[in-house]
């Protein structure tokens, strides 16, 4: 009975199935989640440039930058959203901010909004801005909380302001005189669009977690 029970084969299958399944439940699953962290990544990219382009051929710099009070870029910054469905919306922010170069790595925040959406994006609501705006053009000394980093490759000589005296004009917070250029008064503008994507697997068997998808554009401003 031990030799025949030993020699017996019928169950062979069966169990070679049985190991397999765990090894082919994680290939199955972890793919799927892959697949849709590449595809909801990829929307936030075109979501981001959606917005930085929108705004950047609707909204002149100079209007914004004379009036950052008045500056709305609501439709913009909803429409983009738009780019993220079929996923859902309320797990996204969308963010644009207007900048005045100061030095080839750093520029001055002007102006900035930020918004999410409810899930469907039949409505929003302004939300704040991780980019702190200054109080120009209003005569005072500026938080140097507005002074950021840009990327130094898209920074040409021409869009550096030159101050009088050869100080760098990102370090002049204070009014401009005769022989200082007042950061955020001179130099070129930028828009940089930015959208933040909260991902959570549909099926998190593995407890992979929520992961925070994100994309930042710059583009020049098609309007003065």
């Amino acid at each position: 009975m031990l030799r025949r029970l030993l020699s017996c084969t019928s169950g062979t299958a069966l169990i070679e199935f049985a190991f397999l399944l765990p090894v082919m439940l994680v290939l199955y699953f972890g793919g799927m989640t892959v697949s849709e962290l590449i595809a909801v990544n990829r929307k936030v990219t075109v979501a981001t440039r959606s917005l930085t382009d929108l705004v950047s051929r609707n909204m002149s710099p100079a209007i914004v930058y004379n009036d950052p009070a008045a500056g709305n870029a609501n439709n913009f910054l909803s429409a983009s959203a738009v780019s993220l469905a079929p996923y859902k919306l309320d797990v996204a922010t969308q963010q644009i901010s207007l900048l005045r170069v100061c030095d080839a790595n750093h520029a001055y925040v002007v102006w900035t909004r930020a918004r999410t959406q409810n899930s469907d994006g039949s409505s929003g609501s302004a939300i704040a801005s991780t980019d702190t705006p200054g109080t120009l053009p209003r005569v005072e000394r500026q938080p140097r909380e507005a002074i950021v980093e840009v990327p130094g490759d898209l920074v040409s000589p021409n869009m550096i302001p030159v101050s009088p005296d050869g100080t760098n004009v990102c370090n002049n917070l204070d009014p401009g005189t005769s022989t200082t250029t007042q950061v955020g008064t001179s130099g070129a503008f930028l828009y940089r669009g930015t959208v933040t994507y909260a991902y959570a697997p549909p099926i998190d068997f593995m407890s992979v977690g929520e992961m925070t998808l994100s994309d930042t554009i710059y583009m020049s401003p098609r309007l003065f």
